[in-house]
């Protein structure tokens, strides 16, 4: 038995909209409406296209050999909303502890998704309640943060590397490749975080407009409409600059599309 597989939350319903690799956290934004009781996985797991696979994913490692996250939504979440990975909000909750269930005599667990600072790639998918990362169902939306070494999807070999997924794509712009690569670390240890710029005049246009849900996954797969965030170092966990800009940002599409 592979477990509860919940309703589908499709391709284009959900975006990557937000990363800090100093504090392992991400945000993303619905483009559609999400019902609650969905449950989506995170991880930073490469994706091999040779294998059908996560790189590392096996019944006894039900993380793979980096991160897996799970966030349940508790509520119906609208269009437009941001939710991110270090803010409680009793309209969700992220799972970033305890074991992974279904694993065959494994002791992986829930953790904040471990960002490597030269390149890494962040997956969101759904799939059963035991072992999703062996078992995806499908997959919502991927992108890569690399380097001049590591520029883009690739078949996952190791940790720094992944693919896109079936079901996703550039084209569709459900799989994004960030081409600034000063938009994560580097070899050297430096740490980035970077989110959508609610100032970039693209973002302010549909804020003003709404915007189509094709409209907003063109603006967000474009690195002109990005911008860095300071990284917190402080131990509390108040939502960083990335999260009130994005947060704001949220309200501000929500108010639009009522207006449309």
């Amino acid at each position: 038995m592979l477990g509860k597989v919940e309703a589908a939350v499709i391709a284009s319903d959900l975006a990557i909209v937000g990363y800090d690799d100093y504090q392992d956290t991400i945000s993303v934004m619905a483009l559609n409406p999400l019902s609650a009781g969905e449950v989506i996985y995170f991880t930073n797991n490469g994706w091999s296209s040779s294998l059908g696979a996560f790189n590392g994913a096996d019944p006894s490692q039900g993380a793979g050999n980096e991160s897996l996250l799970k966030l349940t939504l508790n509520q119906s979440i609208a269009t437009g909303s941001v939710i991110t990975s270090n803010v409680v909000n009793s309209a969700w909750t992220w799972t970033n502890s305890g074991l992974i269930p279904g694993q065959v005599d494994g002791y992986a667990v829930f953790s904040d998704l471990a960002l490597d600072y030269e390149s890494d790639q962040i997956y969101a998918f759904q799939g059963p309640t035991d072992n999703p990362l062996l078992n995806p169902t499908h997959f919502i939306y991927a992108l890569n943060m690399g380097s001049a070494d590591y520029p883009g999807f690739s078949d996952s070999q190791d940790s720094l590397t992944g693919d896109i997924p079936l079901g996703l794509s550039e084209a569709s712009k459900t799989a994004f490749a960030q081409t600034n690569f000063s938009f994560h670390g580097d070899p050297d240890g430096n740490h980035s975080a970077w989110a959508l710029n609610m100032n970039a005049p693209a973002i302010q246009q549909l804020l003003t407009s709404g915007g189509t849900n094709a409209q907003w996954l063109d603006a967000i797969a474009n690195s002109d409409n990005w911008g860095p965030v300071v990284p917190s170092i402080d131990a509390a966990p108040e939502p960083s600059r990335a999260v009130l800009l994005l947060l704001g940002m949220a309200a501000a599409f929500r108010r639009r599309r009522r207006h449309r």
